[in-house]
This record gives structure tokens, sequence and C-alpha cells, in this order.
């Protein structure tokens, strides 16, 4: 009987080892798993890192393209023909002995002259004196808007007697 009871406890003890190691196979297995998934969502955030990377090597270059577009459109503007001595020239030939800017404020009480209504309660205006660009002694290019919608257009002027006549060419809204 001495024998049985070792052949069974030796039984036991195999099948107790037996069932050790298959649960610490289990867990290592759902360990294991575990392992593989987060190193997949690793290399997932690592691609994802590359390319907000490069998104962000795009938009610099895009910036470093718009400061040097802004730079050529200040340089333009700052040699737009408001500056241009032969303007004034021409103006004083018409009798004229103002200067640009009196243009620009004339224009500017002349709301009338923008062929469109204001929407929305919105009433037409030049409200941007820097969006108006006395082109020549004859020319005006000028913003206008309501707050809601806006446009440009282009005017020709005479000055007679020190007084500024508007005639309107063409206008657009956008």
């Amino acid at each position: 009987m001495a024998n049985t009871i070792s052949k069974r406890e030796r039984t036991i003890w195999v099948l107790s080892m037996i069932l050790v190691i298959i649960i610490s196979m289990v867990a290592v297995n759902k360990y294991q798993t575990a392992l593989n998934i987060a190193n997949e969502r690793v290399i997932e955030l690592e691609a994802d890192k590359k390319n907000w990377i490069q998104r962000e090597a795009n938009l610099n270059s895009q910036i470093r393209d718009l400061i040097k577009q802004s730079e050529e459109y200040t340089r333009i503007i700052s040699n737009f023909p408001a500056n241009n001595p032969d303007i004034i020239n021409g103006l004083k030939r018409q009798g004229f002995d103002g200067n640009i800017q009196d243009i620009i404020n004339d224009l500017v009480k002349h709301d009338e002259l923008i062929p469109y209504k204001g929407v929305l309660g919105g009433k037409m205006g030049f409200y941007y004196k820097e969006r108006i660009h006395v082109l020549s002694d004859k020319w005006v290019y000028a913003y206008f808007e309501d707050g809601h919608i806006s446009g440009y257009m282009l005017l020709s002027y005479s000055i007679d007697n020190k007084e500024i006549s508007w005639k309107v060419i063409d206008s657009y809204l956008f």
C-alpha cells in the first residue's frame, strides 16, 4: 500500500506540475500576444510620426514660399503707381494742388457711386482707404463692401476748378 500511495502521490505531483506548466504557458502566451499588439502599435505610431514630420516639413516649406510671396507683393505695392510723381504732375496740370490722399478722401465721400445695394442691413462704402489705389491722373481702382459682400471698381476722375468729378467705368462683386 505504501507503494500505491507513493504512486498516487507521484501522479498527483506530475498532474500538478503539468497544470502549473499549462497555466504558465497560457499566461506567457497571453502576455506574448499583448506584447506583439503593443509592438505593432509602436510601429504604427512610428510611421505616423514620420508622416507628421513630413507634413511639418511640407508646411514649413509652404510658409517659406508664402513669406517670399508676401515680400514680393510688399515690394510691388511699395512701387505702386500712387508713388509715381507723374501722377502728381498730371494733377497739377489740371489745376489740382492737393495730393493723392486728397483724391482718396474725396472718393470715400461718394459711396453713391457704388452700383450695388448692401445686403443684410449693410451699407456699401469705401471703408478701407488703403485699398483705394490711384492708378494715374485719370483712374482709380477701389475696393468697396458692406460688411457682407464686397467688390472692386474702376473709376475715372477729372478735376475742374479744384472739384473732383467721378465716373464709374466698371465694377464687380466677388
